[in-house]
């Protein structure tokens, strides 16, 4: 398993538990607003090789933490586009640890065979924009996996969340409603509101807003007609 970096506690990335984070390397969108190039790029990841954390490091951590941490998030870039998480999982979860994973969506095949195996507690889906403007934000024809993936959490009886990164030159009204539609149904549904500290993978991205809390709160209200619950995250 390429382990890019860990974060060794969150008490944020997995909800109401005390979590080690992992990065894996390697992304097959190419979003703007990403703060996380040196793990998407592929320039970028050469960079990063040398200090790449192998995977019996990180299990041997996990095994002097298993009093003081509850799971393991696992993020990238992509973790789905490692062709070991199955194995990785297993590892995890033999030491009792809680597993949560973060996805794109672009990996169906992978996450159906990780929730007929059980071996995710929580995952979190990236909903990029609406069916119309994936292809636009992401640069590759993603829309028809990323449903798969929408469908098989939807049909799920683990904890999930849904969330949008929200970017006001990009989500107007109409958009906005097209996006909340393609989720209609969800439990559990984030706005994630757009940065620019840290960088961004597209410099253009500098360029462009936030939205404003009360704007935020508005969207929120209107989201809330259509799933179960919402919340804001700055």
């Amino acid at each position: 398993m390429h382990i890019s970096a860990i974060q060794k506690l969150t008490l944020l990335d997995f909800p109401g538990k005390a979590a080690a984070t992992v990065f894996t390397p390697g992304c097959n969108f190419r979003c703007g607003y990403c703060h996380n190039a040196e793990f998407v790029l592929p320039e970028r990841i050469a960079k990063l090789k040398e200090s790449f954390i192998p995977e019996e490091v990180f299990l041997k951590f996990l095994a002097k933490r298993k009093n003081l941490l509850d799971g393991v998030c696992i993020t990238g870039g992509e973790p789905t586009l490692q062709y070991d998480l199955i194995d990785f999982i297993q590892k995890i979860r033999s030491l009792g640890f809680l597993i949560k994973l973060d996805t794109n969506g672009s990996n169906p095949e992978m996450v159906k065979k990780l929730l007929t195996q059980n071996l995710l507690d929580y995952i979190a889906l990236d909903i990029k924009a609406s069916p119309k403007n994936y292809q636009k934000l992401v640069g590759i024809d993603a829309i028809e996996k990323v449903q798969q993936t929408r469908d098989a959490i939807l049909h799920s009886k683990i904890d999930y969340e849904f969330r949008t990164t929200l970017v006001k030159e990009l989500v107007d009204e109409e958009e906005w409603q097209k996006i909340l539609h393609f989720i209609k149904g969800a439990k559990k549904y984030f706005l994630q509101n757009f940065q620019t500290r840290g960088g961004c993978l597209d410099p253009e991205f500098r360029k462009y807003h936030s939205f404003s809390p009360v704007e935020l709160e508005t969207m929120r209200a209107e989201a809330l007609k259509l799933v179960g619950e919402c919340e804001i995250r700055n």
